[in-house]
């Protein structure tokens, strides 16, 4: 160490090492490096790896995160278009666009979160007054529109963020939506009477259904009767037709015992088991007890 030589060679590696890190400096993936001489922007570096600047106190160099970041709203009450008030928390995803105007309007991230807390909180107050609270709450199909509402908020903050503060929007949406104590009974009482709705109107086409189904089946059943008694007349005429043909055969063949088997019928529909009777024999069907067919005036047999 007592060489010159040596002493020199190592002051000489010191003073370049200072003089490097004076003038150079490194961008990693991910970040952007804004070059600023005498506190103004001059340059921008957005490639990772080795740049060259001025020493200090000409150049100074920052150093900023470019990645896509999440930030959230405040916890906020809102009005919606039909008076209701309804507590709502947003989150945005955004990332530096512009780093020089960033730089200019907001400084750093911490800036850019309260920047962006006031756009999209005005944008929600705005946005929410052209929605009523079915919007949000409803399970009707068709009738929520949180996706609408996200992205008219979104519509409704992106060239503002972008020229005023250099940050590029890529997504506003409603991470947690609560409803004050009011507002909760109405959306109880709302749901209550959708679902009577929907049981109304399911009931009725269940009665409608039902009524049809009984219609159906009393036509059904009188188009069976109808045909039943058509075959039982049509049955009936015929063992009539059948009958009054063997009859009228019968009477041909020997008309006076046809006309005694007839009044035997006859008295035999008359007269009964033990029943007593005061009859003129001479008036038919009687008069075929005096008949020589019955020999001695035998009593004649009932079935």
């Amino acid at each position: 160490m007592n060489n010159p030589r040596i002493r020199l060679y190592l002051a000489l590696a010191l003073g370049l090492a200072i003089l490097l890190s004076s003038v150079a400096f490194c961008v990693t993936e991910g970040r952007v490096a804004v070059v600023t001489r005498f506190g103004a922007p001059v340059r921008v570096y957005s490639d990772a790896g080795l740049h060259l600047k001025w020493p200090l106190p000409f150049e100074q160099v920052n150093i900023l995160d470019a990645r896509e970041r999440v930030s959230q709203t405040q916890l906020t009450e809102t009005l919606t278009r039909d008076r209701k008030n309804i507590i709502m928390v947003t989150y945005s995803i955004w990332k530096i666009a512009d780093p020089i105007k960033f730089m200019q309007a907001v400084g750093d991230t911490s800036g850019a979160e309260m920047r962006l807390d006031g756009v999209v909180t005005n944008a929600k107050n705005a946005i929410l007054g052209n929605y009523d609270l079915s919007a949000l709450v409803s399970d009707v199909p068709g009738e929520q529109k949180i996706d609408d509402i996200e992205n008219d908020m979104l519509t409704g903050v992106q060239d503002e963020a972008r020229y005023r503060y250099g940050i590029e929007l890529m997504k506003v949406g409603i991470q947690r939506l609560a409803l004050p104590e009011a507002n909760s009974r109405y959306v109880f009482d709302q749901m209550r009477a959708e679902r009577a709705q929907y049981a109304a109107r399911y009931r009725a086409e269940g009665e409608e259904a039902a009524s049809k189904i009984k219609a159906d089946t009393d036509l059904k059943v009188a188009e069976l009767r109808a045909e039943g008694a058509q075959k039982s007349e049509e049955i009936r005429g015929t063992a009539e037709a059948e009958a009054a043909r063997i009859y009228a055969s019968a009477h041909k063949l020997d008309p006076e015992f046809y006309r005694f088997i007839r009044s035997l019928d006859s008295m035999n529909k008359i007269l009964g088991d033990k029943s007593t009777i005061v009859f003129d024999t001479n008036s038919a069907p009687f008069d075929i007890l005096k008949s020589p067919d019955l020999k001695g005036g035998r009593k004649l047999a009932h079935p």
